[in-house]
């Protein structure tokens, strides 16, 4: 009993310097750089504020100038009210914590409600190696908002399937309602619940059928549900549906969204590009070899002790592999969605081998505790915090540029093309102009195809930059003075057959400005540079 206390004790202890140290991994990150919506946030927020209601016409450019939904407006209202009354480094510690309880969350009620149980130290690693492989995802994000509540719906779905209790599904209604005026990740939830009503009406299809023949006898029928019960999972679904159209919006949330067809963001857009595109996220790709190997090992061990597979489970992992391959930015949402599996398979795989449990508790706990305080301090040595954003980060943004152009209003007379990045920031920074593109409305119809894309025709080959320049009325541009060069490590051009010169990308826009006899620089620093036309036309 003793051993087992101790055992216990050391447990707790692991699991709260463990946790601990991944807030300092995530604060840290939080502090590393500035979201580039960041700006847009907060300025949408004040605008909220003020009116008292909220946004539904585009006051931030000069191109697109039609109606749209803030289908974030309700945490935008709050990051600008937080931020105001408790500052960015409390938002930071706010949305580090948001993550840190989801992990919390994620390990307490997987390791509650699965069969196998990962050994303390894959656990550990596995996780770390997932936060790890996140963090160019995380920071201050709203889209951090969608892992939480993904989880909360997962868990939801879990639970009554397991007790078959209804008043369970009382729970979806007030947290879809919540979600949809927080963030349009809501559609994932909507979709995850249709998907499991859907799965659970297949069980009791494939379960007639496999009274019949044979072949469905490889799928588990072991969690199959009454009729009754998925009537009531469907009447959640619809109430948790019909709770979205309440939102300020109604149902013109879906109209706006359902707009977003056209899938070019995929390959234009940095954190949505596939993991095949170069340069590769390593940690991430990992993460999804160890999932796509759970999923294999699951499958052999579930058909060779003849229990069969449960669809759920396995639909979301497949799922989830699928659309973290697709974009990178999917990926945390693979953990979420696929920990409580991977924790199954490999639980199984190292149930009848003693990871050195003896010596494991014995001779290096201590050591174990040590190394973690060390790494703890280490982590908060390198902490570095951030109270004024819109000036710590000035290396990256155009800080000075914008200084210029508030001393220098006369070229602000006409409209302003700016680069995609430092949209949000200009928002913030430069209210009194408006200027061509953020990251409001990337996928929104636009001159024919989606308003990014339209952005990117002006560094396109196969454009006239004169004439793209001529058509919008751009009497000034603001643009990086040089873009990041992607570079191939020796080894990586050898194995992906990857040239320096197919890593090149040329900024036709930017050599147009500097050969044009009827545009010439008025300043430039080692961010940015900010042209004129010398004369209108």
């Amino acid at each position: 009993m003793l051993k087992k206390d101790k055992k216990s004790r050391f447990i707790r202890i692991f699991w709260i310097l463990f946790y601990f140290l991944i807030f300092c991994l995530l604060v840290r990150g939080g502090f590393s750089y500035l979201d580039p919506d960041f700006g847009w946030h907060l300025k949408v927020g004040q605008e909220i504020s003020l009116s008292g209601q909220v946004p539904s016409v585009n006051l931030y450019n000069d191109t697109y100038t039609g109606n749209w939904v803030d289908h974030e407006w309700l945490s935008n209202l709050a990051l600008y009210n937080f931020y105001n009354f408790a500052g960015y480094e409390a938002i930071v510690v706010i949305f580090a914590l948001l993550i840190l309880v989801t992990l919390i969350l994620l390990n307490w009620f997987f390791s509650k409600h699965t069969k196998y149980k990962l050994p303390l130290g894959i656990n550990a690693a596995l996780q770390l190696l997932a936060v790890l492989a996140a963090m160019p995802h995380f920071g201050v994000r709203l889209q951090e908002l969608a892992l939480l509540f993904t989880l909360l719906v997962l868990i939801i779905l879990n639970d009554y399937e397991r007790r078959k209790r209804k008043l369970t599904l009382l729970f979806l209604p007030p947290l879809f309602f919540l979600w949809a005026n927080l963030h349009a990740s809501f559609l994932i939830g909507l979709f995850l619940l249709a998907a499991f009503i859907a799965i659970k009406i297949s069980e009791r299809l494939l379960f007639r059928l496999s009274t019949r023949y044979k072949f469905w006898s490889f799928i588990d029928f072991s969690k199959l549900m009454e009729r009754r019960d998925v009537w009531y999972l469907f009447l959640g679904w619809l109430s948790a549906f019909s709770v979205t159209m309440l939102t300020p919006y109604k149902l013109n949330l879906y109209s706006f969204l359902i707009g977003y067809k056209n899938k070019a963001y995929l390959r234009l857009i940095q954190e949505w590009l596939p993991q095949y595109v170069f340069p590769f996220h390593y940690d991430q790709l990992i993460c999804l070899a160890l999932g796509a190997a759970a999923l294999l090992f699951y499958i052999y061990y579930r058909l060779k002790e003849h229990q069969g597979l449960e669809i759920w489970p396995v639909f979301l992992t497949v799922l989830f592999l699928f659309l973290s391959f697709q974009s990178r930015r999917h990926f945390p949402l693979f953990f979420i969605a696929s920990f409580g599996f991977m924790m199954e398979a490999y639980g199984r795989l190292f149930i009848d081998t003693p990871i050195i449990k003896d010596v494991y508790y014995k001779w290096i706990k201590h050591l174990i505790f040590i190394c973690l305080a060390l790494v703890i301090i280490f982590e908060i040595s390198e902490i570095k915090p951030v109270s004024s954003p819109f000036n710590a980060f000035c290396n990256n943004y155009p800080c000075a540029a914008i200084d210029f152009l508030d001393n220098n209003p006369q070229y602000l007379n006409s409209h302003l093309f700016n680069s995609y990045g430092w949209g949000g920031f200009l928002i913030h920074e430069l209210p009194s102009k408006k200027i061509f593109i953020d990251g409001r409305l990337p996928q929104v119809e636009f001159a024919g195809k989606t308003f990014i894309q339209e952005y990117y025709s002006f560094f396109d080959t196969d454009s006239s930059p004169e004439i793209k320049l001529k058509e919008y009325n751009i009497g000034a541009v603001l643009i990086k003075i040089k873009d990041k060069p992607v570079k191939a490590k020796r080894w990586e051009k050898v194995v992906f057959m990857i040239k320096d010169e197919d890593l090149i990308t040329v900024n036709r826009l930017k050599d147009y400005l500097d050969e044009a006899s009827d545009w010439k620089v008025v300043y430039e620093d080692e961010v940015s540079r900010i042209y004129v036309r010398t004369f209108s036309f």
